[in-house]
């Protein structure tokens, strides 16, 4: 825990770094309560346990496929994101 003092300069560094960037503090401000669910790190996972097993079962080219499909699918999501980030 921050003691009095300490708090009290915290916040003149907030209330400084509001004034010099208020772009950058509403961003750090807003960074905790919307953040967006790691899906790019769940596909890679998936993929990671995924595409051994899809290789035993049904060959090298299942396997490339897979792969393929994963690829895309991480491209869309990032331009998802990307898109919903630039706004109207």
């Amino acid at each position: 825990m921050l003691d009095e003092q300490d708090r009290r300069v915290l916040a003149e560094i907030e209330r400084a770094l509001s004034r010099q960037d208020p772009a950058l503090a509403a961003r750090m401000r807003a960074q905790g309560e919307d953040r967006p669910f790691p899906t790019v790190l769940a596909l890679c996972i998936l993929l990671y346990v995924m595409l051994p097993m899809v290789m035993l079962m049904f060959g090298w080219i299942a396997a490339l496929v897979t792969f393929d499909v994963f690829a895309v699918t991480v491209a869309v999501v990032l331009a998802w994101r990307r898109l919903r980030r630039a706004g109207p």
